[in-house]
């Protein structure tokens, strides 16, 4: 606006003041300043002294322009825009030809602009405090929703993967204190984290197999079948400790095979593992038969056994279960197609009237 304005009056102008028709200057340059928001319209002549100020008695004639705007205005040579906190000045040379003969500046006042802009924002202000207070409630009502589908996605995730993923942690820790038999982990699941559990469960289905085949050796005699030396100690320990303080029995039977080693010398270490292994199956029969339900059957190794019984009156059983052996094992055994006769020791220790603890009972 300030340089279409100030192009146009230096045009208008230009005839005027080359002729110093200061009455058309004044009648221009006051009808200039009557537009809104200009502070001033000043014409100056080649030297930069003041022409015309739009007064009618034009007291600053021939003064020189001494505000700070006023050296930049004179020595431009084309259209200048400058600012200070109060205005906005716009000025242009006027020249016919390469004469220059003086210029025009227009000040626009900041005063009234900045009124402007605050009665705009006051008006924006207001505006926009309706507009809030009208859609405050859709606002809301947005924030539900908003805060209602949080919700949603947090329980879906926590369904579907925080779940499943704690599941696993739990699994994972059951299994690194030696729990295998814990509730297999299933999953339907057709991505990632249903391809990891079905992974998992399998994973510990093999290291439950590994843990039992493991246990199996480390508690059974291979060759026939029966616990060994260390879990009968193990089981020794523990109803020894169920049983003191009650004021009950137990009874360990000792049985060796007679003439074993005549056995291994004369046929060979395969028919005295044959032996073995028949003497195993005759000694679990009559255990069955005789020892009780918490009857322990355990090969100790080589061609010892040993009995564990503690039902009913355990001397009477231990007596009646040895008397069967001696009859049971004294029967011949038929080993690669030769009967073979061999007979069996068999000792006999109480709880608590022999001995008192495992290691004792055990000599």
């Amino acid at each position: 606006r300030g340089a279409a304005m100030v192009e146009q009056l230096a045009d208008s102008l230009t005839n005027p003041l080359y002729f110093s028709d200061l009455d058309v200057i004044g009648t221009t340059v006051r009808a200039a300043t009557r537009q809104p928001d200009v502070a001033y319209v000043l014409v100056y002549g080649a030297d930069g002294n003041i022409v015309h100020d739009g007064s009618y008695d034009i007291a600053a004639y021939g003064q020189p322009m001494t505000d700070p705007l006023a050296r930049a205005a004179i020595n431009s040579n084309e259209l200048l825009t400058q600012w200070s906190p109060e205005v906005v000045d716009v000025s242009q040379e006027i020249s016919i030809g390469n004469q220059r003969i003086g210029g025009v500046r227009v000040g626009f006042s900041l005063a009234q602009a900045r009124a402007g802009e605050e009665r705009a924002a006051a008006n924006l202000d207001g505006r926009l405090q309706e507009l809030g207070e009208r859609h405050m409630g859709w606002f809301a009502l947005l924030l539900a929703a908003l805060a209602l589908v949080c919700v949603g996605l947090a329980w879906y995730l926590q369904r579907t993967l925080v779940k499943p993923i704690r599941e696993l942690a739990d699994a994972a820790n059951a299994i690194g204190v030696g729990n295998y038999d814990a509730k297999r982990l299933v999953s339907h699941r057709q991505d990632e984290v249903g391809d990891l559990v079905r992974a998992f469960s399998d994973m510990n289905d093999s290291i439950a197999r590994h843990d039992r085949d493991v246990r199996r050796m480390a508690y059974t005699d291979a060759l026939t079948g029966l616990t060994n030396r260390l879990a009968f100690r193990e089981s020794l320990d523990h109803r020894l400790m169920m049983l003191r303080g009650a004021g009950r029995q137990l009874a360990l039977l000792f049985a060796d095979i007679d003439d074993f080693k005549r056995v291994n010398d004369t046929l060979g270490h395969e028919a005295g593992d044959e032996v073995l292994l028949q003497f195993a199956n005759r000694i679990r029969a009559a255990v069955e038969r005789l020892g009780g339900d918490d009857a322990l059957l355990s090969r100790f190794g080589g061609d010892e056994f040993v009995i564990l019984i503690q039902n009913g009156d355990v001397r009477a059983s231990a007596t009646q279960l040895a008397e069967a052996l001696v009859k049971e094992l004294g029967q011949p055994l038929v080993v690669e197609g030769r009967q073979v006769f061999l007979g069996t020791s068999i000792g006999i220790t109480l709880f608590p009237e022999d001995a008192s603890g495992a290691t004792s009972l055990m000599k």
